[in-house]
């Protein structure tokens, strides 16, 4: 197997996005690489109908600049049009001023949109996935191992991008104060429903697997119903994180489905690659190198609950509740 030598579909390329928007898309995982000012670079590009050039709304390029970006042919986002329902992208000769409207952010709706333009284009919506290989959750347990001032500091301590709270779960609490049949379906309800939205959970007050272990079986949850959560200590998932964010992934679109090139200390850990097909997606697993991955091989499957950029993306830029919109209805269906 060869490796591709034009420039791949992935990296998605970047020029002047804003450090928010560019921290964002690192780290949910989608291949990126920022575009220096000389656009040489792309004179040689072998076009492709959904590799994108994102553009920050502030950035502006010169009159050189706007001719290789036509000769070229690659498609491009002004990111100015995510910044309101109103406000309308720039054209490739209108990039010479910039937008009106004011700089963009990264949050979740940013993403939903920025997945919606990749798909429009003919392009597939690929991100390293948010666990290891074939994980589609996390349940983390040992957080007061890592010391008693751990919580006071954990912002500072923690390699997420969200603060740790969001890994909390009230119904934990409540199940501390109050162990009785209410409380242990709330706890139940709220692990299955974290799980199924792809959202990591971490339990403060379980020491040990031994522990976790006890409290699956006193609050009666049927593993069935996450069958591919990853059970594992903070500390360890600290580390993967740490790690993920260090991967580096370039992907290119072949006759046979899609060859990757990954690099990066992976210690053990099995990285997976996301590929999303509108609300359907399926998680194939990556080896150190490069990668050929058949289309016939990929098994898409219905995943509505889940926000297409990971759990950073779904909770960028939320404050408030972390239930689901539909949560009556999915609790319903838990405690079927």
């Amino acid at each position: 197997m060869s490796v591709s030598r034009h420039l791949p579909e992935y990296p998605i390329l970047l020029a002047g996005v804003t450090t928010p928007v560019l921290k964002g898309l690192r780290e949910m995982g989608l291949p990126v690489t920022e575009l220096h000012e000389d656009l040489a670079q792309l004179a040689g590009y072998q076009h492709s109908n959904w590799n994108l050039l994102l553009v920050g709304a502030q950035k502006t390029f010169n009159t050189q600049d706007l001719q290789s970006l036509s000769h070229s042919k690659i498609p491009v986002v002004d990111l100015s049009e995510f910044t309101s329902e109103t406000a309308v992208g720039r054209l490739i000769n209108e990039l010479e001023t910039k937008a009106q409207t004011g700089s963009e952010q990264f949050n979740s709706a940013f993403v939903v949109q920025l997945k919606e333009r990749v798909q429009q284009s003919g392009g597939t919506w690929i991100r390293l996935a948010d666990y290891p290989y074939p994980y589609q959750g996390v349940i983390c347990y040992g957080e007061s191992a890592l010391g008693k001032e751990f919580r006071e500091f954990s912002n500072v301590m923690s390699p997420l991008p969200v603060p740790l709270e969001m890994l909390h779960l009230k119904a934990e609490y409540d199940w501390q104060g109050k162990s009785d049949n209410h409380t242990q379906r709330k706890l139940r309800v709220e692990l299955v429903s974290r799980y199924r939205q792809g959202l990591p959970v971490s339990l403060p007050s379980i020491p040990s697997r031994e522990e976790l272990d006890l409290l699956f079986q006193k609050i009666n949850l049927d593993r069935k119903q996450t069958p591919l959560v990853w059970v594992t200590s903070l500390e360890t998932f600290f580390r993967w994180w740490n790690l993920r964010r260090q991967l580096s992934v370039s992907i290119s679109h072949i006759d046979s489905g899609w060859e990757t090139i990954i690099s990066g200390n992976i210690l053990g850990f099995h990285p997976g690659l996301q590929i999303w097909k509108g609300r359907h997606s399926a998680t194939v697993s990556l080896a150190p190198g490069v990668n050929e991955i058949r289309d016939e091989t990929i098994a898409f499957a219905a995943n509505p609950e889940r926000h297409p950029g990971g759990f950073t993306a779904h909770w960028a830029g939320v404050n408030s509740s972390l239930l689901p919109i539909d949560f009556k209805k999915l609790a319903a269906s838990v405690a079927s």
